[in-house]
């Protein structure tokens, strides 16, 4: 992969073959390349891990605020909620197909639950962009052009975006996956956590219990359908989206609903449960480095 930055030692021997990574992350304290420097941050990363809190992430000095549509929000103010944060660009197309389906579950959300909140951290070029992006969301941002994102983006690792990051209640890392849960589960995958993921996923394996595996269908004779986890998908009987539970053949790409397949009443699609069908948009557009391929925009070599 490029870049590729490769280390010798005083011997001449190679030291380590790719330090690009190392000094993206961590710059000058990297050198000198060698394990016993990689053990030390990496103990380092450790403790700073274990003793995050939303203030380490968002005070720095007196930039111990975030933007409202009523103004400044002190950060002091958001301690003790869920929140998340919202790595995106207005010129990155699978962002400018996502946010619409965000704000969608960022207010079923908030409905709920007071003690949510959600903050962009902006990857737009100018003021112009940021502004006319910020006017579709209802939550917090960062402003344009703040100190506090480099950091950010490198705490969170975001090689692409957008990038969805949960944090709990004590400001800890709760997911760097948030955006592929709210794609798969909507606001029911709320507050993101581990627990809440099983309870989801036995709550759809009860669902499919007593389903038959396989089914011969006369849309499909050729080849049995299978029970299948499906995130998405388009219902070749009625024409109409499913989730979560599909009878699927591989080989054909078909797909049923369970209800179309068992000719059942009951609604067996396994519900919206606000899940969201993403479509990532016009793939191969490149911003500044950036290439984006219809799911994800992540800088080019």
């Amino acid at each position: 992969t490029l870049p590729t930055l490769v280390i010798l030692g005083p011997d001449g021997k190679i030291r380590h073959t790719n330090v690009a990574e190392a000094i993206d992350d961590y710059g000058v304290l990297a050198y000198p390349f060698t394990p016993e420097k990689f053990e030390e941050l990496k103990e380092i990363e450790k403790a700073k891990t274990e003793a995050q809190t939303l203030e380490s992430l968002l005070v720095s000095g007196d930039l111990n605020y975030v933007l409202g549509k009523d103004g400044k929000v002190l950060v002091s103010d958001l301690v003790g909620k869920n929140i998340l944060l919202y790595f995106s660009g207005h010129w990155c197309p699978p962002c400018r197909a996502f946010t619409p389906k965000l704000v969608q579950v960022y207010k079923q959300i908030k409905e709920r639950d007071a003690a949510f909140e959600l903050i962009f951290i902006s990857s737009d070029r100018d003021q112009e962009s940021f502004d006319e992006y910020y006017l579709q969301m209802p939550w917090l941002a960062l402003p344009f052009g703040d100190p506090r994102k480099p950091s950010l983006a490198r705490t969170f690792k975001v090689g692409g975006i957008p990038m969805l990051a949960a944090l709990g209640p004590t400001g800890k890392t709760v997911t760097k996956e948030a955006r592929d849960l709210v794609v798969a589960h909507g606001a029911d995958a709320y507050p993101f956590t581990e627990e809440r993921v099983k309870e989801i996923e036995a709550k759809y394996n009860e669902m499919a219990k007593d389903w038959p595996k396989k089914v011969k269908h006369a849309l499909h004779e050729e080849h049995e359908l299978e029970l299948t986890r499906v995130q998405v998908y388009t219902c070749d009987k009625c024409d109409e989206e499913g989730r979560i539970w599909s009878y699927h053949c591989e080989e054909c790409d078909f797909d049923l609903h369970a209800k179309c397949a068992l000719n059942e009443d009951a609604n067996t699609t396994g519900g919206d449960n606000g899940a969201v069908k993403e479509s990532g948009g016009p793939g191969g557009e490149s911003k500044d480095g950036w290439v984006c391929d219809g799911h994800l925009c992540t800088k080019a070599c």
